[in-house]
Order: C-alpha cells, then structure tokens, then sequence
C-alpha cells in the first residue's frame, strides 16, 4: 500500500467529539489541521448519541445549530 505523505501546522489524533470541534476551531482560526480517524463512520455507540442542551448552547454560539438540526434526528421531551 502507498504511503501518502501529509504536511500541516497541527494535528489530531481521534474525531471524537473534542477532537473534532478542536479541529473545527483551530481551522477557522487560520491554522491548518488534519484530524485523524481510524473509524470510518460514526458510529453511536462508541461516539454516544445525546446532545444535551448545553451542546446546543455551544453550537448556536458557534454559528453550526441551524445546519446540524437539518440532520435527522429524534427529539425527547418531557
């Protein structure tokens, strides 16, 4: 198999949640980043699958919420 050779300022290892949103703010801050991910899809149960609401708190302040809840998804209310 042929090795690819990467370059770039920063990089993470895991596209977990934190590493992700690491990866998300460090690359619209100007700095380039490679977030690197063994698995190949998303998979919940490893990743979890609640997003509490002070998640939403932080993607509303970062401009993302509108987008992310046009993924489907199911709501719980009380």
């Amino acid at each position: 198999m042929p090795v690819k050779k990467l370059q770039t300022t920063c990089c993470i290892a895991g596209g977990g949640p934190a590493g992700m949103m690491l990866g998300f703010l460090l690359a619209r801050a100007g700095i380039e980043v490679i977030v690197l991910e063994k698995h190949k899809d998303f998979f919940r149960d490893f990743r979890g699958d609640t997003i509490h609401p002070s998640t939403f708190n932080l993607m509303s302040e970062l401009g993302l919420l509108k987008e992310f809840l046009k993924v489907p998804h199911e709501e719980f209310r009380k």
